[in-house]
């Protein structure tokens, strides 16, 4: 009786276990091919930290992430993954934006792409982008994903990329790793006018709404930066890692995701108080169908330094002040010298 009811109970167990697996797809490129254009980041690091928190974590990295393999992983984890599953998708690389093939699509003319390894920087007679992974692609991609794990499910994707026309262009001359860049894809023949006119009608994509059926999972967006900042890589002991990467993994280790309000805010807070990240303004952008909003950011103004004329007039007013003062000691001196001689 004892051996039946033990028998019951680990197969009970392992239904329960076998309904709540976290699977995890994690996305590196750190050594694009030269003729790309793009620069070497630390996005091995990355991946090498994702898998010692998550030990199960498939990887693809620098020429097995080309844009290929990528759908053919995402189409992989949409077919085996089970109800109630929690999947993670990590991308850790280059991210850029290109002009969009159907101008109705975006409301800036530009789709964000992230950079597989088989992409390349500016479009050339032999490459019209076909490698690039726009976010419409990879959102159809999440999309069937939690359609499988179904409302008792989660979908989290990390992108420690950048979509980036940051004002920061000098920043590649400070010895800082960034990821993406300021120029959009598809652009080369664009007068600067034109070009102009996309940037002035940028959308932000935080503002873009996420698709919601009721036999769906919730999805939580995890983006290194907003959608016209940069991504800056942080340095710890002396390794660099991706920003999000690093404090995703952080805080998963230290808080685990079963509160996911408090792990979507520790993660926030930890990346808006790096020393690095504060000085070039970068926060994450984490768009979400559980109802977290970003914490509203408090900036207080530094004072206004005073240019040579402000100086100037300063110390003029002082001087008028000062001798004032002069002036009245003077005169009560003399008031009490004339009194005191009357006396005698």
């Amino acid at each position: 009786m004892n051996r039946i009811l033990i028998s019951i109970l680990l197969c009970l167990f392992s239904c329960v276990c076998g309904h709540a697996k976290v699977k995890v797809l994690s996305i590196g490129v750190s050594d694009y091919p030269e003729t790309s254009g793009w620069s070497k980041l630390n996005a091995h690091n990355d991946v090498e930290l994702m898998r010692s928190i998550f030990p199960g974590t498939i990887l693809l990295e620098n020429v097995s992430a080309t844009r290929s393999e990528i759908q053919a992983q995402l189409k992989a984890f949409a077919i085996n993954a089970a109800k109630g599953d929690t999947v993670i998708i990590h991308f850790s690389g280059h991210g850029q934006q290109i002009i969009t093939k159907n101008s109705t699509d975006e409301i800036d003319g530009v789709d964000e792409a992230i950079v597989p390894f088989d992409a390349v920087k500016r479009k050339t007679n032999s490459y019209n982008g076909q490698n690039h992974l726009t976010d419409d692609a990879f959102g159809k991609a999440i999309d069937n994903i939690r359609e499988s794990v179904g409302p008792s499910g989660l979908v989290i994707a990390v992108i420690d990329a950048c979509h980036s026309d940051s004002m920061d262009k000098d920043a590649n001359q400070s010895g800082e790793i960034f990821r993406g860049t300021d120029e959009i894809f598809g652009s080369e023949t664009m007068s600067d006018t034109e070009i102009s006119n996309i940037r002035n009608a940028y959308h932000n994509q935080e503002k873009t709404s996420l698709a919601e059926t009721s036999d769906m999972s919730d999805v939580i967006y995890l983006s290194a930066c907003r959608s016209d900042q940069r991504n800056y890589e942080v340095v710890i002991d002396d390794n660099g890692y991706g920003s999000l990467t690093y404090y995703f993994c952080e805080e998963y280790k230290n808080k685990g995701i079963s509160d996911l309000p408090t792990f979507l805010s520790a993660i926030y807070h930890g990346m808006e108080n790096n020393p690095t990240l504060k000085f070039h303004g970068q926060v994450p952008s984490i768009r979400n169908t559980i109802g977290w909003e970003a914490p509203l950011r408090v900036v207080t103004p530094l004072p206004k330094p005073l240019n040579k004329a402000d100086d100037s007039d300063r110390l003029s007013h002082q001087i008028v002040i000062s001798s004032i003062i002069v002036a009245c000691l003077i005169i009560i001196f003399i008031a009490l010298w004339i009194t005191r001689k009357r006396k005698k």
